[in-house]
């Protein structure tokens, strides 16, 4: 029974708060409580997760590679979008929007969970570990390209050079969780004993920032816009949910066999696109129904299929 309960927590706490914000995008809530709920959950829960996650890992040589994974995470997708997939659309706003969503994975909170339903704080902490650097791909790169797709479509083929301050995207209250995650590491390298009440407050905790991630996220979804891109996103699914997983496993398993980091890099490898592509559509006028779509297309999917095979797949005693 317990086992059960474990398992559909992760749809609990993905599925329920999407429903509830799509409701409360129908009531026509104020924004403000929205952008509200964003901010509380960035900047206090989420350094809070930091911390305590951790704080309670020991840092090993091995663990150094996963921060530099996200970089294949997000680049080999990158790669068969310019390759292969450019010319999928024509319209360059599409374009843009459909490079987003190739390459930002749910990192953080997705595949986050599944890790913490599967091996605790220890497992929240190693995807944390992957996923911190992907703000960097959003800022340094997805931004940039975003902002030339955007060019490109408004003066019919003449980019303009992109403009952006990176100082100021990045020394920003939003980037708080690093700080607590600084914190974290030092106080594991110090060798400072937790109290047991760290635990509780953070199993509670993540589920809260679950919650607090995902309304706003189904708040801002306009469900019949996403609908209408479902059959031409196809090429998303071999990308992110058999490539990227297949060359990052590789690439892993050369370095160590620790079952709980193959199994954190593939849930972060499998990772359906993140809700930063609809931002970045968002804040730079693309098609937002496109990048909606991808987001709600590969989310159920990694529900539906990836998440309940790595978890009876462990579950019974598999080894990766």
């Amino acid at each position: 029974m317990e086992g059960s309960y474990r398992f559909f927590i992760v749809f609990i706490d993905i599925l329920i708060p999407f429903c509830l914000g799509l409701w409360l995008r129908k009531k026509q809530i104020s924004p403000e409580i929205i952008r509200y709920v964003i901010k509380t959950n960035v900047i206090p829960v989420t350094t809070a997760l930091s911390l305590i996650s951790f704080w309670m890992v020991s840092l090993t040589p091995v663990l150094l590679w996963l921060p530099f994974s996200v970089a294949f995470m997000c680049f080999i997708p990158a790669g068969v979008f310019f390759l292969f997939e450019k010319r999928r659309f024509s319209d360059p706003r599409e374009q843009g929007s459909y490079l987003a969503a190739m390459m930002m994975g749910n990192i953080g909170t997705l595949a986050g969970l599944c890790a913490y339903i599967l091996y605790g704080e220890t497992g929240f902490a190693y995807v944390q570990l992957i996923g911190m650097p992907q703000v960097l791909v959003l800022v340094l790169f997805c931004f940039p390209a975003a902002q030339y797709y955007y060019a490109l479509w408004k003066n019919q083929g003449s980019a303009a050079r992109p403009h952006f301050r990176v100082r100021e995207m990045l020394l920003t209250w939003n980037q708080l969780p690093a700080a607590g995650v600084a914190a974290g590491l030092l106080l594991s390298y110090a060798g400072v004993p937790h109290p047991a009440a760290v635990g509780t407050i953070f199993g509670a905790l993540i589920h809260v920032s679950a919650w607090m991630g995902m309304i706003p996220v189904g708040y801002g979804t306009d469900i019949k816009g996403a609908f209408r891109y479902w059959k031409r996103l196809w090429m998303l699914i071999p990308v992110k949910f058999m490539l990227v997983p297949a060359v990052l496993y590789g690439m892993t398993r050369y370095l160590t066999d620790d079952q709980t980091v193959l199994v954190c890099v593939l849930l972060s490898a499998a990772a359906p696109t993140a809700i930063f592509s609809v931002m970045t559509s968002q804040l730079y006028d693309l098609s937002v129904d496109l990048a909606e779509s991808s987001f709600i297309m590969t989310t159920l999917l990694f529900l539906l299929i990836i998440y309940p095979a790595v978890y009876w797949y462990i579950g019974s005693g598999g080894t990766l």
